[in-house]
């Protein structure tokens, strides 16, 4: 490295990349109000919008074309350049830009056609999940270089505008940053695969899920279950949560909207509830997440399944 780069400090940098976030969001938002019925009908994959957009906000503005500076960067005095000091490629920045923001904008992203518990979908949030933690990690305990995993990815380093003192040899990442990722990932590998062949109790829900899942005009769906801490383990009622994106803006807000009295009507004839007594919690939601901005307007319905039944018997 030349011997008058001098690295960026850890706040300086989280401020540039606060300040990108809020340049992006406000751009989101303005989308979100020309866009609005579009984005929430074509539901969760509104995100990859977002994400094309930031890949090329930080790919266009990180690279030559800009001098190594995103908006944020410029206000902060700070660069993105290679180990000779010099700025980098469009095709570098890309692939920084890409390790950088898929963690945020894929994570809990679905893929069209797998099952939420499905071993697919739990090794994606495996993957997504580390890769994201990995970048924390590097950011907050690699002091060294103060390289992120994106950084380290293309050998890029985030440097001083305006320097006023030098240096004259890179210092190596330390090992740290490695090993904590490292355990955190065996960590979660080994809970989620736990969780997974253990949980026979949520395993029965995957068919209901399934079905709500295929009904016109929903987009996402998730079913999960919890018990009362504060019943008797015999007393004690499970409550069900349903909750269904819609890719419309409801025009019926009640109890007789169509998406929720077929997905009440789903869950009851599944049987898998336990008692009469247990509590389903229906939650339709509408609106879109393009990854940089969101809106969102729900409404729910919450009651005994009796009460449920008897709803449809009328």
């Amino acid at each position: 490295m030349e011997n008058n780069l001098v690295l960026s400090k850890f706040w300086t940098r989280i401020l540039a990349m606060l300040i990108d976030s809020l340049i992006l969001g406000v751009f989101g938002f303005l989308l979100g109000l020309i866009f609005n019925t579009f984005f929430i009908s074509i539901g969760e994959t509104a995100k990859l919008i977002g994400w094309v957009i930031s890949l090329i906000y930080f790919s266009v503005l990180n690279s030559k074309i800009n001098k190594g500076q995103t908006f944020g960067k410029k206000i902060m005095n700070i660069q993105v350049v290679d180990i000779q000091g010099n700025f980098i490629s469009l095709k570098n920045s890309f692939i920084r830009a890409f390790i950088l923001t898929t963690p945020f904008f894929l994570n809990g992203l679905k893929i069209k056609g797998v099952s939420t518990f499905s071993p697919i979908t739990i090794v994606q949030g495996i993957i997504i999940f580390t890769v994201g933690l990995g970048i924390i990690i590097f950011y907050i305990f690699n002091k060294q270089t103060r390289q992120s995993v994106h950084d380290i990815a293309v050998k890029t380093y985030v440097v001083k505008e305006h320097r006023e003192r030098g240096m004259n040899l890179v210092p190596k990442v330390i090992k740290l940053p490695y090993y904590i990722t490292g355990a955190i990932f065996l960590c979660v590998v080994c809970g989620s695969f736990y969780n997974y062949n253990s949980n026979s109790e949520l395993m029965k829900l995957l068919p209901v899920y399934e079905k709500i899942q295929d009904q016109d005009h929903i987009s996402n769906a998730s079913i999960s279950m919890n018990y009362s801490l504060f019943e008797n383990k015999e007393n004690r009622r499970c409550t069900y949560i349903a909750r269904i994106s819609v890719n419309e803006i409801p025009t019926d807000t009640s109890i007789n909207n169509p998406e929720l009295q077929k997905t009440a009507k789903i869950f009851i004839d599944s049987n898998v509830y336990k008692s009469d007594d247990d509590i389903l919690n229906i939650i339709v939601v509408s609106g879109y997440d393009i990854g940089i901005a969101s809106k969102y307007q729900s409404f729910n319905f919450y009651k005994p399944i009796s009460e449920w039944k008897k709803d449809f018997n009328k």
